[in-house]
């Protein structure tokens, strides 16, 4: 998502695309279809509900509240065209803390005025609708274990279809949602794509008929350009999951230094912003170099000092919970 935000954020109009779909709305269907794909399978090995809340919890709130805090109290001072008394005494600023409830707020008083996009971190839009789509997932899976013991996991799939097709129906139809409802419906798709994906055991076969599922992809749009994201709901989460599950030595080597793609996704939007506020001159690829070089480094330090071991924390307080306890019937839908 840093390479199909630098665009906008340049105020440069059409930033590229594949298949009809702008790269910035791809980094979000990627996102929600590996999404979609992992947490499924973090449920399947989950001991239990509260295991698996704690655990999603974990993973998103502690990085989430070091970047919002160090926005409002580094970022903002530093980036705004008020004087810092002023930015601290103004409503608009405490505001920000909003994002702590995962109700995406942009903004902070004299931040970034003169950009294209006057927006501190544009990214968090999708958090709210990522954390919607894990609690439908537990609600399905735990309904599903309840009316068919057994056999939840098909019974999940076929739920996780109906939704899809729900979402796919209203995004589709004219006048059914408007503003920012439509985005978060296409979203919310992929992420129930993955998930079914997942739950079904296919992923083998998903990996064989990802290069496959790309030729299909581009023939189905050259046919039919007008309905972009049909071709992306039918075809990119086998693409990026297939694609995904291949190990290759690189990256397995760069697996070493720990898991940044959610540091990376919550730190690229503000060290553009400011890149492109302390270095204007900079052309599109030298403000997106610094800013990827940047932010890579503001990952590692974010999973390393504060994801990593939040994450560790939770393990082993859910550990201890579920030794003293029998093990719970949720998770039974990983059961083919």
């Amino acid at each position: 998502m840093i390479v199909g935000h630098a665009w906008p954020l340049h105020g440069i109009p059409d930033p590229p695309s594949i298949a009809g779909i702008a790269i910035f709305h791809l980094g979000v269907y990627v996102f929600f279809s590996v999404s979609g794909y992992l947490i499924a399978q973090s449920w399947m090995r989950s001991t239990s509900p509260r295991a698996f809340l704690a655990r999603r919890a974990a993973r998103i709130f502690p990085a989430l509240i070091v970047v919002v805090v160090i926005s409002i109290a580094l970022i903002g001072p530093l980036a705004t065209d008020l004087p810092v008394r002023e930015y601290f005494s103004s409503p608009t600023t405490w505001g920000y803390l909003q994002n702590l409830t995962l109700a995406a707020t942009y903004e902070l008083p004299g931040v970034f005025e003169g950009h294209w996009r006057p927006v501190v971190n544009g990214s968090l839009w999708t958090l709210g609708p990522e954390f919607v789509c894990y609690l439908l997932l537990l609600a399905l899976a735990l309904i599903a274990a309840r009316v068919a013991p057994g056999r939840s996991a098909p019974v999940t799939i076929v739920a996780l279809t109906v939704v899809a097709l729900a979402l796919v129906s209203m995004s589709l139809a004219p006048g059914w949602l408007s503003g920012g409802a439509r985005p978060v419906a296409e979203a919310m798709v992929f992420f129930m794509i993955g998930a079914v994906v997942a739950l079904a055991g296919r992923a083998p076969v998903v990996s064989l008929g990802a290069p496959v599922a790309i030729i299909f992809w581009l023939i189905g749009y050259a046919v039919a350009p007008d309905t972009p994201i049909v071709w992306a709901w039918l075809f990119l989460p086998v693409v990026v999951i297939g694609l995904g599950r291949l190990s290759t030595p690189v990256l397995r080597r760069a697996g070493r230094f720990g898991d940044i793609s959610y540091g990376m996704y919550l730190w690229g939007f503000p060290v553009q912003q400011l890149v492109i506020a302390w270095a204007p001159g900079l052309s599109v690829a030298g403000s997106l170099s610094v800013a990827l070089g940047v932010t890579m480094l503001l990952a590692f330090l974010s999973w390393h000092l504060v994801e990593r071991p939040s994450l560790r924390a939770v393990r082993q307080w859910s550990s201890s919970v579920e030794a003293a306890r029998p093990r719970a019937v949720g998770p039974s839908v990983g059961s083919p």
